[in-house]
């Protein structure tokens, strides 16, 4: 049992992160802890075993202090910890020794560390890359071995702080179902820190965080049943639960609850649902000319080795102007890749990426200029944050561009209120200081100073809380209106369908579809060809379609779902 005491923690700079914590985990649960950005979750995480000392109360794992350090080895053989960036985990050179690492260092045999290696290469699906270094791998694949390092030490306890943020939603479910084996088959309790309340719901207990404290302890249908508790913390419901509340304010009828998507199918399919017409849906985006167009572009990795790896081969794509592209694609598509030829971070092996029908190697010295007018948020955004305080990094882009003293300022001042992140309140604390979240807005903040004409955003709202999420959704269609480009790499159904206007996905390097984002993501085929999951919107009317209930096409954004569901489900029709 792992017991927390009066836990209290304060970060430098006299940042409180842990209040007065007090909590019991008891052998074999499967819990998750949910929280905004900032209430403490990574911080209790990080408690749970020693890389945080108490500074006050305590916290004791089957009996044994995290402060006492004699204890410490033992109950990190205990405590197995999976970070929210794989890299900060990683030691090794290859992929199989990364696995055997943990497991050499506790003196497993041989014969034993062996058969744990070889399954866990094959319950995360990671055999092909068994000898490919872990930091050449998508920032998806790396998650994966990360987990399946953690997993194969058989610890007592696991602490997985945003394990699948970076992960397709296959993959997220692939997770979902080995946590549950873990705990059926071996008795490892699971303690799951996650934004994603459709993987919170799926546990048994939940935790809630809020600004120190644990405000909420209950089970799922117990936590997103409670309206008032989620408004408070700043939290949403799993999208099966949204929707009925939504419904439910619509119709002003009573809906049986549901946590998932097979829950709603089966309760909408009891009533008598009526169809209107024709449902309300936006017209196609127009195609515009292209912003940014590449040509037969191909890249791979370890090229002259025996563990090359091919990621983009003769790639074409047109991404238009003013639009929002969203690049879709399974973990290790070659996504993040892509991202990074947009500015010249990479440099294409074969191909040409043309900026405005011009090639931006055609003159290696002008890429200064091409990486202002093309900003960049890569997928961790530690890579981004170096500097002292947020408000000198956020500075530094714009400064080295040589912007007036005056206009600097200005510019600093309305990057960090555009991502949330307040000068008077954030500016003076270090970067690295800053939640997970919050480093990710700060990334963004960073690049937004620069004021960029084409915006490619890697994975920007991974771990952020639903507030955060909401508050860049508008940013991004605020950019949109203002002419601005963007591209979103996403595992975010939902985001996709809410946000973008055209859709390209990426699969063994080359694109398996792409077009208006309405046409691709509510194709019939869409997973099939994609190897994604399709949003949750499409997902609940071929759920509906399946159950024999008339439904209207092209139905994809939550707002289009409750309008056809809310007249679907009135007495007049």
């Amino acid at each position: 049992m792992i017991q927390i005491k009066g836990l209290g923690f304060v970060h430098p700079g006299h940042i409180p992160a842990l209040q007065d914590l007090n909590l019991e985990i008891g052998p074999g649960e499967r819990l998750a802890i949910i929280g905004a950005n900032g209430s403490g979750k990574t911080t209790l995480a990080r408690c749970l075993n020693g890389l945080h000392q108490p500074q006050a109360g305590q916290v004791l794992v089957d009996g044994l202090s995290t402060a006492d350090p004699h204890a410490l080895f033992a109950i990190r053989q205990r405590v197995g910890m999976v970070f929210q960036n794989p890299d900060d985990q990683f030691i090794s050179t290859q992929v199989e020794t990364e696995i055997a690492f943990g497991l050499e260092n506790v003196g497993l045999p041989p014969d034993q560390m062996r058969q744990r290696v070889d399954q866990a290469l094959s319950d995360f699906q990671l055999e092909a890359y068994r000898r490919h270094p872990p930091h050449h791998l998508s920032g998806g694949e790396k998650q994966r071995v990360a987990i399946a390092a953690a997993v194969a030490l058989r610890p007592r306890y696991l602490v997985l702080d945003e394990p699948t943020a970076l992960l397709d939603p296959q993959s997220q479910r692939q997770v979902s179902a080995l946590l549950a084996c873990l705990r059926d088959q071996f008795g490892i309790t699971t303690i799951h820190i996650t934004q994603l309340p459709a993987e919170a719901a799926q546990t048994e207990r939940v935790l809630v965080m809020h600004q120190g404290r644990l405000v909420g302890d209950a089970p799922p249908a117990a936590i997103f049943g409670d309206t008032r508790l989620l408004k408070e913390v700043g939290l949403e419901a799993p999208f099966a639960s949204a929707l009925i509340l939504a419904l439910a304010a619509r119709t002003e009828q009573s809906l049986p609850p549901a946590l998932n998507l097979e829950e709603l199918a089966d309760m909408l399919a009891t009533h008598r649902l009526k169809t209107p017409a024709a449902a309300a849906v936006e017209p196609e985006t127009p195609i515009a000319a292209a912003k940014i167009a590449l040509h037969k572009l191909s890249h791979a990795y370890d090229p002259n080795l025996p563990t090359r790896r091919t990621v983009l081969e003769a790639l074409d794509l047109d991404i238009p102007a003013g639009g929002l592209l969203a690049l879709l694609g399974i973990s290790g598509s070659g996504k993040t890749t892509l991202a990074q030829h947009l500015n010249g971070l990479l440099k294409p092996q074969a191909g040409k990426v043309l900026l405005d029908d011009r090639d931006i190697w055609a003159h290696p010295n002008d890429l200064v200029a091409v990486r202002r007018r093309v900003g960049l948020v890569f997928q961790f955004p530690e890579l981004q944050l170096f500097e002292e305080t947020l408000e000198l990094d956020v500075a530094f882009g714009p400064r080295n561009l040589g912007v007036a003293a005056d206009l600097l300022e200005r510019q600093v001042d309305r990057a960090l209120e555009l991502v949330d992140l307040p000068r008077a309140r954030f500016g003076k604390r270090p970067p690295l200081s800053l939640s997970g979240g919050e480093k990710r807005r700060a990334a963004l903040a960073g690049v937004l100073a620069m004021d960029p004409e084409v915006l490619v955003l890697d994975e920007p709202t991974a771990g952020l809380d639903p507030h955060s999420t909401r508050h860049l959704i508008e940013l991004f269609r605020q950019f949109q209106r203002e002419g601005k480009t963007l591209v979103l790499i996403a595992h975010d159904m939902d985001l996709v369908a809410e946000l973008a206007t055209h859709v390209a996905v990426l699969g063994q390097g080359r694109l398996q579809l792409c077009g208006p984002a309405r046409q691709i993501l509510t194709h019939p085929d869409f997973t099939r060809l994609s190897g994604l999951e399709a949003p949750s919107t499409v997902q609940l009317m071929q759920a509906l379609a399946a159950r024999g209930l008339a439904v209207p096409a092209g139905v994809l954004r939550f707002s289009e779902a409750v309008d056809f569901l809310a007249a679907a489900l009135s007495p007049d029709g």
